[in-house]
């Protein structure tokens, strides 16, 4: 039997799949603390703060699942989807704001790396396979 090599078993396609679910999971926390914040009076250091923990979490889960289908070079996958994650937050930034570099772009730099980095490593190294 002859392997087919179809979109869905490419690394595009783990690429892709991987930035959306980043993203959803981004969208889905700042929607549970928008609806959080709701409630309660919120000053805008912690409503910054909340969306720098939503970015984390999406990046996080973007570098989880590639080094799980990966299940190798789980720091080099951390980093490339770190720099991925935090380019599309520049694009976000330069799109909305007109201005790229804030001045909390060193802190989130470094948060957003951090974060890939150790989903990258928990992806390759978690035993359950998807």
């Amino acid at each position: 039997m002859r392997y087919n090599n179809n979109f869905k078993n490419s690394k595009l396609y783990l690429w892709l799949s991987s930035v959306g679910t980043g993203v959803a999971v981004t969208i889905i926390c700042l929607m549970l603390f928008a609806f959080a914040m709701t409630g309660i009076d919120v000053s805008d250091g912690a409503v910054s703060t909340f969306g720098s923990v939503s970015v984390c979490v999406g990046s996080y889960f973007f570098s989880f699942l590639v080094g799980k289908k990966r299940r190798k070079d789980g720091i080099l996958i951390g980093i490339i989807c770190g720099g991925i994650s935090f380019s599309i937050l520049i694009a976000l930034n330069l799109l909305l704001l007109r201005n790229p570099f804030t001045s909390a772009f060193f802190s989130k730099l470094s948060m957003i790396m951090i974060c890939s980095i150790i989903g990258g490593i928990i992806g390759v190294n978690s035993k359950i396979r998807i």
